[in-house]
């Protein structure tokens, strides 16, 4: 490329101007660059600048997820290359790299993979089923269940009277989808990609029970009488209201994480419990008899809400079970993956080539991918 047509591309891309192709152009080369560099840092360098990086990342999606509630939807981190990913391996500057090839290039001539979006399916306990609009992103239960900006759903569903007693629905994500709902009292939910929230269409009990399979982020509204309870895989969680988020994958830990009020975490297998206070995580593992506790940023486990994937501390298979399930692609290993833990995060907006690009030149992998299966190279 000519001198004068990189120096236009890299100024568009500052003010935030440039396409898809010449943002991942830039992003790539910059990564590259780093890549083969042949600066070698000692522990306390490598330790300090982890420790930037986290904070640049933690100041950036704050600053944007403000903006996010004002304008629009479009997200981007302002720091070189982060609009793609910003990750830093525990060795990764600690040695010298060798060159490597980009995704291995028979992957380059196949279609590009999209990101997620608006998916998602109401099964109803009557038999019902309907397909969600991918035009909008949330419905709202009530009388009726309808379109936060369309019309009722109800007429859709095969009934023709209200019963007596409340209709369980459930709606469902896909592998690459996610949805909004608010329930009848007026509790706000947003599930993550392939998982799953039974609801009843409306709470007449001493309790309001709902069971979740998967991730979602719940703002539950107050009513001191009537608590509110997430059944998940191996815990319940009570609450009266607040706002916290619980990841119950089937072949993950599940976590739990507090933004605000207080909530209750019951595991079932052993009656275990303990209570939550702003700021703390808990972690079931089926391996361990304990809940584990921890103090995070809780912006760290609310990212996926806010149009981010957010990685603290994170192996890359963990990293890679959240693309597998936003980009519904499969990967494999060829060797076992190291324990390596990464910081950084990645735009959820994305295209899949664009996220692997980044992952290959920070984790020190290649990406062999056919369709939607992907052999990870190390």
């Amino acid at each position: 490329m000519k001198t004068k047509n990189a120096k236009e591309i890299l100024e568009r891309y500052r003010q935030g101007a440039c396409s898809e192709e010449e943002k991942s152009w830039v992003e790539s080369w910059h990564l590259q660059q780093l890549k083969e560099s042949q600066y070698t840092a000692d522990p306390e360098d490598i330790k300090r600048i982890q420790g930037e990086v986290k904070n640049r990342i933690d100041s950036d999606i704050h600053y944007h997820i403000k903006r996010i509630r004002r304008k629009s939807q479009i997200l981007k981190i302002s720091a070189v290359a982060a609009s793609l990913v910003l990750v830093l391996g525990i060795s990764y500057l600690s040695r010298r790299q060798s060159n490597t090839t980009a995704i291995v290039h028979d992957t380059l001539q196949q279609a590009d993979i999209q990101p997620g979006g608006n998916k998602a399916v109401l099964l109803s306990s009557d038999g019902s089923t309907i397909q969600l609009s991918e035009h909008s992103n949330t419905i709202l239960v009530g009388a009726n269940i309808r379109y936060a900006d369309g019309p009722d759903l109800r007429q859709n569903l095969d009934t023709t009277s209200i019963s007596a007693a409340p209709i369980f629905h459930t709606l469902q994500t896909p592998r690459t989808g996610a949805y909004n709902i608010v329930l009848a009292d007026g509790t706000k939910v947003w599930l993550n990609a392939y998982s799953s929230l039974k609801f009843p269409s409306r709470f007449d009990s001493k309790e309001r029970v709902v069971e979740l399979l998967g991730e979602a982020y719940f703002e539950v509204a107050h009513n001191k009488k009537q608590p509110f309870k997430v059944r998940s895989k191996e815990q319940t969680v009570e609450v009266l209201g607040t706002h916290f988020n619980i990841s119950a994958y089937a072949s993950e830990p599940t976590v739990t994480t507090l933004l605000e009020g207080a909530v209750k975490v019951n595991r079932m297998a052993n009656n275990s419990s303990v209570l939550l206070k702003p700021g703390q995580q808990s972690t079931i593992k089926e391996d361990t008899k304990q809940i584990q506790l921890a103090h995070i940023n809780t912006e760290h486990a609310v990212a996926w809400k806010n149009g981010y994937f957010n990685f603290d501390n994170e192996t890359l298979p963990s990293i890679l079970n959240k693309i597998e399930r936003w980009y519904d692609v499969e990967f494999t290993y060829e060797k076992t993956p190291s324990a390596k833990t990464y910081i950084g995060a990645v735009s959820r907006s994305r295209n899949l080539s664009a996220v692997l690009r980044a992952l290959e030149a920070a984790a020190d992998v290649k990406f062999k991918r056919t369709g939607r299966k992907i052999v990870v190279i190390s």
